[in-house]
């Protein structure tokens, strides 16, 4: 409880010594952050070596805190609709007397039978920090290029995730726990460390998190000059976190992290959004003018504009919604069947071949069954991110005039563009379906970027 709380805490509540009802931790922080430059060859200012570290703290959004609000005896859900709400009109929307009786908030008792649902936030619950470092060199090779090589890295912690902490437990002879020493499907609710509770459903959101980030970073760099410039990129990278499978909350609608709760080390691996090899390529020409010739006002200030972008695919869990889970998680990793390399995860082949099966279903199979009643199975064995979404390429291009407009006094252009996103129409997939239970498993259908795009602008400068 806050300490500017003005009522008396209940029996066995705490007040903090801070006012944020937590333990306070991360406040009155200091971010440091260093850098240099050097110029490594003397009396030559060609090539230089450059590094940072710096130390960065990000404000946690009230999401985490907003969680509270979604359980017992916060808030309880009630949505009128469908046949409950079958006499509604536009007319008269709402049964009379509103709100009924049956509208008012009405808490379901808790007891060891019951299935209440919790939400939380942990005590020590604090801000993520952030600590990023580079080096690079950068190198004049002739006049208006530039080539600049180096290393970039972040790492973060205390990132915010969210889990159960109600996983059920693991009985024995040796462990027996509240008489049961057999694990099986139907006893657990027995094993769970909090009666009445599932297992999947006392979520914390904590600040446990945490990631790393590592990537060689090289571009080529020309200057503008007669009117043309350049700027090549590449960068070969790798994101691995403790919940990366859970960044686009893709495990199941809780949005719990994939997999066991109590075990981050299993759950480590390529973050969600981890695309190894990524190009970029940028130019802008000015045309030459023609010195004469009919069209010569027409073939005057014209300008190209292309931006072309190479990309590996994102990394890719093989989830499973596995209901008789022995502990009581549903949302799960898909088990391996241990017939198939990395590669052969997904099929060879274009994408546009393989858009109804993207994965080889052979190389995934049901986990193995360990409960003592011949149903309840262990979690999945396949790691996270072990497979790459379709990758992408894609080009946009803009075509530009500019007229001059010579009016008295002052000078105003007149500018026409058209711009082409996708100039090619070149068909880029988005991930397929990578839930090895669902019906549509390994099925792309969308795309992640549009069909080709045109737009036309006139912009009046003066």
């Amino acid at each position: 409880m806050a300490s500017d709380f003005p009522g008396i805490p209940p029996s066995g509540v705490i007040r903090s010594d801070n006012n944020f009802a937590n333990d306070g931790a991360g406040q009155n922080t200091i971010a440091l952050r260093v850098g240099f430059a050097w110029q490594v060859l003397p009396g030559s200012t060609s090539t230089s070596l450059r590094g940072g570290y710096g130390i960065y703290y990000s404000r946690p959004t009230g999401q985490a805190f907003y969680q509270n609000v979604f359980g017992a005896p916060y808030s309880v859900f009630r949505l009128n609709a469908g046949t409950a709400n079958a006499s509604a009109t536009f007319q008269a929307p709402f049964a009379q007397p509103f709100p009924t009786p049956e509208s008012f908030p009405l808490f379901p008792a808790y007891s060891p039978t019951s299935t209440t649902t919790i939400y939380a936030v942990t005590p020590g619950f604090r801000s993520a920090i952030i600590q990023q470092y580079s080096l690079n060199v950068e190198s004049e090779l002739h006049q208006g290029w530039l080539l600049e090589t180096g290393f970039v890295g972040t790492r973060g912690t205390h990132l915010v995730r969210q889990r159960s902490l109600n996983q059920a437990l693991s009985a024995s002879a040796d462990n027996p726990i509240r008489g049961v020493t057999a694990n099986t499907v139907a006893d657990i609710p027995l094993r769970v460390p909090i009666l009445g509770v599932p297992p999947d459903s006392l979520q914390e959101m904590e600040s446990e998190g945490s990631s790393w980030y590592n990537g060689l970073e090289a571009s080529l760099t020309r200057r503008l000059s007669r009117d043309l410039q350049l700027l090549a990129s590449y960068t070969f990278s790798k994101t691995l976190d403790t919940d990366g499978a859970d960044i686009n909350s893709t495990s199941s609608g809780n949005a719990l992290t994939l997999g066991n709760q109590d075990s981050p080390r299993q759950r480590w691996g390529r973050a969600s959004f981890d695309r190894t090899h990524r190009f970029v390529f940028s130019a802008t020409w000015a045309l030459p003018n023609p010195r004469r010739g009919k069209l010569q006002a027409f073939l005057n200030d014209w300008s190209l504009a292309a931006i072309a972008t190479i990309q590996s695919g994102s990394a890719l869990t093989i989830a499973d919604t596995n209901s008789t889970n022995i502990f009581g998680i549903s949302e799960d990793r898909a088990q391996l069947s241990n017939t198939c390399s990395k590669g052969l995860l997904a099929r060879a082949g274009s994408v546009e071949s393989k858009l109804n099966s993207y994965f080889n279903p052979s190389c995934f199979t049901s986990p193995p069954i360990i409960g003592a009643d011949g149903i309840g199975t262990a979690f999945g064995n396949s790691s996270t991110g072990i497979a790459n979404g379709p990758g992408q390429e894609n080009l946009d291009v803009a075509f530009s005039k500019s007229v001059a407009l010579h009016r008295s006094n002052e000078q105003s252009r007149l500018q026409f563009r058209a711009e082409f996103y996708n100039v090619l129409n070149h068909p880029q997939f988005a991930n397929p379906d990578s839930n090895f239970t669902s019906p549509a498993f390994g099925v792309i259908n969308s795309t992640a970027v549009s069909a080709r795009v045109g737009q036309l602008a006139l912009r009046f400068a003066f």
